[in-house]
């Protein structure tokens, strides 16, 4: 029976545990957190799509009458409580799932990076995973690895992606999630803020914080975004998603028309960021200096390939995704227009490992569940021979 290893227990990790042993494979989840840590840090913030998008129909069976309703737009916490902790408790994935492991390496045993690299003969030895777990370190070996660990290390803030002057000082005190920032919304009321980023996340940031600044008149906001666009927020015409439309068209309003507690500062990023007392002392690109009792970035993230180093992979130049899924998906702006993909843009050069949802995607903002649940499913046929089923 193959071993599959899975790095990561959320949607995508658990949804790749479940079908592989549907398949008859053996499989061992390693989580570094808790199930669904990635999405715990969502907070009340909910996913654009519907949860029939967000599980294919053979795992959303697992639930049973338990499964929300297809059309519900579930917030971070309600997919955790909901969804993947159910999905992890049941018999299928029983035992088979080990929260605090981090992964430390990944690597075919007894060879290097360069050892025989994309010769066949290199896929007949099995991976050796380092893994740090509360009982110290350990190993274990597969015959093959999906890398579910998604995106979670949060972009720098400097100009060009680089790290702000100050920021690897400093950075660990920015609030980088929107679970974070929901907590810190009580005191933040009445103070001033600063929020870096024009995506979607600060889109829905910029959101939470109008919410505070109606409730206390004091709040001050400064909103500094690279973009030159009065409405800094990418907005999909006719956007088959109400809540991104919704979203992003609410954040576009207040920065092209600016409430008296909100400063848009475009075209910019920040160049140092340094401890004032008890606040921030931050200058912007242009010149601008802000001062801000605290400070809210979210410009993107990036995977974490750390534990990847002796592994012949491919990695994509502009995402850190898989190269070749970069490659064809190379002209898509939006992750409802995403096309189907051959199996071979799904390989890494490494035979058997397979980078899976977000982290196949990487800084591309154009993933979806539902097509990252498309791919697992051949991925799961270049691994897998005919078995016998296992019925949930």
């Amino acid at each position: 029976m193959k071993r599959v290893a899975v790095v990561g227990a959320g949607p995508v990790g658990l949804v790749a545990a479940a079908q592989a042993r549907m398949r008859g494979l053996e499989v061992t989840v390693l989580e570094r957190g808790r199930v669904g840590a990635a999405v715990r840090r969502w907070g009340r913030t909910r996913f654009f799509t519907p949860f029939e998008m967000n599980l294919p129909p053979d795992v959303r069976d697992l639930l049973g009458g338990r499964a929300p309703v297809p059309d519900a737009l579930l917030s971070g916490a309600e997919m955790v409580e909901d969804v993947l902790e159910p999905l992890a408790a049941h018999p299928l994935l029983d035992g088979r799932i080990r929260e605090a492991h981090r992964v430390v390496a990944i690597g075919r045993a007894g060879l290097t990076r360069g050892d025989l690299a994309r010769h066949p003969l290199r896929a007949e030895r099995p991976f050796r995973i380092v893994v740090e777990t509360p009982q110290g370190e350990g190993q274990l070996e597969a015959d093959a690895v999906f890398d579910a660990s998604g995106v979670g290390a949060p972009a720098h803030f400097g100009p060009g992606g680089l790290p702000a002057k100050g920021e690897r000082e400093h950075g660990a005190a920015v609030l980088r999630h929107l679970g974070d920032l929901e907590e810190a919304l009580p005191r933040l009321a009445g103070r001033r803020v600063l929020l870096v980023g024009h995506g979607h996340s600060a889109a829905t940031a910029i959101l939470r914080l109008a919410e505070t600044a109606a409730l206390d008149r004091d709040t001050r906001v400064t909103w500094a975004v690279r973009a030159a666009n009065r409405r800094p927020c990418a907005e999909v015409a006719s956007d088959p998603l109400p809540e991104r439309q919704r979203t992003a068209a609410a954040a576009n309003d207040l920065a092209s028309s600016p409430p008296a507690w909100l400063r848009v500062e475009r075209r910019t990023a920040v160049e140092e960021i340094a401890r004032d007392g008890d606040a921030f002392a931050v200058a912007l690109a242009g010149g601008a200096a802000v001062r801000a009792d605290a400070v809210a970035a979210f410009t993107g993230y990036r995977p974490d390939a750390s534990y990847l180093t002796e592994l012949a992979i491919e990695t994509g130049a502009a995402t850190e995704g898989a190269a070749r899924l970069e490659r064809a998906l190379a002209k898509v702006t939006d992750c409802l227009t995403v096309p189907a993909v051959a199996p071979e843009d799904l390989e890494t050069g490494e035979s058997g490992f397979f980078f899976a949802g977000a982290r196949s995607y990487g800084r591309s903002r154009a993933f979806l569940l539902r097509t990252g649940f498309a791919h697992l499913e051949t991925m799961l046929d270049r691994i897998s021979r005919p078995a016998e089923a296992i019925r949930p």
